[in-house]
């Protein structure tokens, strides 16, 4: 099993998600989802949405969630899963911490077994180049099996960014050992803010009666080139302050010590 908590649209250590899964021997799938406040101030209007198995679920909104306080949503609106493997589960749960501000987003991925533990022989990569309001985002995929794999691809974007390939699933071939780029361009819609964003790329194929999922993720930072580089500055002035604090505390010592020898 894996889980990833990216660097998301909001602080990650404010909301926090965990996942458990209850998977019957026909293969109905039941999602129990907690959702903890672990900030200060209050979180209006949680809406988690279930990705899983090519559906979208969207589950009961909490209107409030004070600080503290943890909710736990079920659900088990989801086709049941009839091969053997593993399957990518995809929660994205939009909040305000201010009634008339625009809501974050928060993205966690996980995935869960059923009947047999199986990994994926593709693996991957997203490298990003930005260009204004937009991202090139550069997929490599690479299977490291010696069979070729019919696989399946579905990009998963937050709220604030929309892109037209990838939006669905698609569908193609990798050799065995061979490797495959693919190019998405990814925009920022009117009115999203400049930050980063989490992307998650879902891989899924089907080989001799079992399942198998990976999940691919990456990032595409939209801020200034100031705001990227302003944390250098901010690294020196610590620095320099750590430096004298221990300068003037080495000093200090020094002349105590001189003082005790006289």
């Amino acid at each position: 099993m894996f889980k990833f908590i990216p660097l998301a649209l909001a602080d990650s250590q404010q909301l926090t998600v965990t996942i458990n899964t209850l998977v019957t021997e026909e293969g109905k799938v039941r999602i129990y989802l907690t959702l903890k406040n672990n900030g200060q101030g209050v979180l209006y209007g949680v809406q988690p949405m279930v990705h899983f198995h090519h559906t979208m679920a969207m589950m009961s909104k909490i209107v409030q969630l004070e600080p503290g306080q943890k909710v736990m949503l079920e659900n088990d609106d989801h086709p049941s899963v009839l091969r053997a493997g593993r399957y990518p589960l995809v929660i994205m749960t939009q909040y305000k911490t201010d009634l008339h501000n625009q809501p974050y987003t928060h993205i966690h991925t996980d995935s869960f077994y059923f009947r047999e533990q199986v990994e994926s022989a593709i693996e991957g990569k997203i490298i990003t180049t930005l260009n204004d309001d937009e991202s090139l985002l550069d997929i490599f995929l690479k299977n490291n099996s010696n069979s070729f794999k019919n696989i399946r691809l579905m990009l998963v974007l937050p709220p604030g960014l929309v892109t037209d390939k990838l939006a669905q699933m698609m569908g193609t071939t990798i050799r065995g050992g061979q490797e495959k780029n693919i190019k998405v361009v990814v925009k920022r819609k009117n009115g999203s803010p400049a930050i980063i964003y989490p992307v998650h790329l879902l891989v899924e194929y089907g080989e001799m009666l079992n399942h198998y999922t990976g999940d691919i993720s990456g990032e595409v930072d939209f801020r200034s080139i100031q705001e990227r580089t302003a944390i250098i500055p901010a690294l020196g002035a610590i620095f320099f302050l750590i430096g004298a604090i221990f300068l003037r505390s080495y000093f200090k010592t020094r002349n105590n010590s001189t003082l005790s020898r006289r």
